[in-house]
């Protein structure tokens, strides 16, 4: 994939964002040398400061567990991910830059499953004993060669051996990376590529003993490029013991639910409509909207029923153009398109002896009677294109409606799956802000009086199109399909 230039952030007086004011002049300077074009991962959630140890808690659970990996990919790769998927479970996969060389389909076959990719430096140095540029080499190389892979950057970086001393933390808080730790496990390597079943015993009592008592552990397993049969085998034993005592499974930014979907697959996606009832009828020139104002059913005045996402692109039309002050109708289980002289010249050819329009606030149209639905236009909005805008309340949704990228009425964008989890924000919410995919295609917030809080830094892309994917992610891409910018 052909990298653009550097994801930038501009911030909001007196706001915090991806990266403090401080932080992103420093970053730009010292970075300016050492790490290559578009390795800046803003991309991600804003940065916590420290090393962390303690899993993300999520709401309405009391105990959360993140599992994993250290050194990979690697020849147990494979396998490990079919357990993942057998338990439907998530796990953060700290990827070696040399390893992901040797195995660069499995770094995206984890990305395409869901699983979070973090950063565990190119060739595992002790990195206490380098400068900060040698350490900030080791980290934004495999920056690099992850966006290349697969048009993602790291959020996460674990330092080899879990040493971290002020020089790497300055590092990382340049690169906008959060460092992790961990509170169970990290005994595994010692078994040597072992599949004796004593091995595979040691290895989860070492995970289970030391999580005992621990409502958020973080456990650390390893996945080098030699197998590791006792790991493997020791993966289900660990995951059942959670799973018996209701530990939910989360990633280092906090994502539950099986990889690879967009929250749990069980809550009900929300939406909501504005209604037109039986017998209502759109004038020439009348419009009505969707909740929030997003889309816009309107009559034109040449005669053709238009629905359209404001300021961007027409989801549906009739084809009644020629017919100047033609009426659009909801009455006996059809929506109809009327001329001046009586004529019908477009229906959707449904009965009934009740309908009522419904506009939803996904970009559909629907008609229905009673509890069935008569018929629908088929759109939703599932991507945004150079002039689509985010006002709060609008939002863009995945094909399958279970996650979507929304501006909140406080003024923040973020990414939200149907049970609620966030699975990405950009900064703190300013009121009145408005999210746009620009012409040049850049995506922007700015703020009521036009300041800019950040930008994904893409201008010059063309034929861009934001896409919010069934998994939980945001993907902008240019005309061919290439990747220029996404979110974990």
């Amino acid at each position: 994939m052909v990298a653009r230039r550097p994801l930038v952030v501009a911030l909001l007086a007196g706001a915090t964002g991806l990266l403090g004011p401080a932080s992103v002049a420093d970053s730009a300077r010292a970075a300016a040398a050492e790490v290559p074009s578009g390795v800046t991962a803003a991309a991600c959630p804003p940065r916590a400061p420290g090393v962390l140890t303690r899993a993300p808690s999520i709401p309405g659970v009391t105990r959360t567990v993140a599992l994993t990996f250290d050194d990979g990919p690697g020849r147990s790769t494979p396998a490990i991910i079919g357990v993942l998927r057998a338990f439907h479970v998530r796990a953060t996969f700290f990827n070696i830059g040399w390893s992901a060389t040797a195995y660069p389909q499995l770094v995206r076959e984890e990305a395409a499953d869901g699983y979070l990719l973090g950063d565990h430096t190119n060739a595992h140095p002790n990195l206490t004993s380098l400068s900060a540029a040698d350490q900030r080499r080791e980290i934004s190389q495999v920056i690099t060669q992850q966006r290349h892979l697969t048009g993602t950057v790291p959020c996460v970086v674990r330092a080899p051996y879990g040493l971290v001393f002020d020089t790497t933390l300055a590092v990382a808080r340049e690169l906008g990376l959060t460092v992790w730790g961990w509170s169970a496990g990290g005994t595994d390597w010692q078994a040597l590529g072992s599949a004796s079943p004593s091995w595979v015993s040691t290895i989860a009592s070492s995970v289970i003993d030391a999580a005992r008592g621990q409502d958020h552990p973080v456990v650390l397993l390893h996945d080098p490029r030699a197998a590791v049969p006792a790991t493997v085998a020791a993966l289900p034993i660990i995951i059942r013991w959670f799973q018996s005592r209701g530990y939910a499974f989360v990633d280092l930014l906090g994502r539950t639910g099986p990889p690879g979907q967009c929250g749990d697959g069980v809550t009900p996606t929300p939406s909501t409509y504005a209604t037109l009832d039986q017998g209502t009828t759109l004038a020439s020139g009348e419009a009505r909207s969707s909740p929030n104002g997003q889309f816009r059913l309107e009559m034109g005045t040449e005669g053709r029923l238009t629905y359209a996402e404001v300021g961007g692109p027409t989801l549906w039309s009739t084809p009644t153009s020629g017919n100047p002050g033609a009426v659009a109708t909801v009455g006996a289980g059809a929506l109809t398109v009327t001329a001046t002289d009586g004529r019908v010249v477009w229906s959707t050819e449904t009965t009934g002896t009740s309908s009522a329009l419904r506009i939803g606030s996904n970009g559909s149209l629907t008609l229905v009677s009673g509890s069935s639905v008569r018929w629908r236009s088929g759109t939703s909005l599932v991507a945004m294109r150079p002039g689509s805008r985010l006002d709060p309340g609008w939002y863009v949704s995945s094909p399958n409606g279970r996650c979507r990228l929304e501006m909140t009425t406080a003024g923040g964008a973020r990414l939200v799956s149907a049970d609620g989890q966030t699975l990405w924000r950009p900064g703190a919410a300013t009121p009145g802000t408005r999210v746009t995919l620009e012409a040049s295609g850049d995506l922007v917030a700015r703020s009521a009086t036009g300041l800019l809080a950040w930008s994904t830094g893409t201008a010059g892309l063309r034929g861009a199109v934001l896409a919010v994917t069934n998994s939980g992610a945001l993907r902008l891409s240019d005309a061919s399909g290439t990747v220029a910018w996404a979110t974990p």
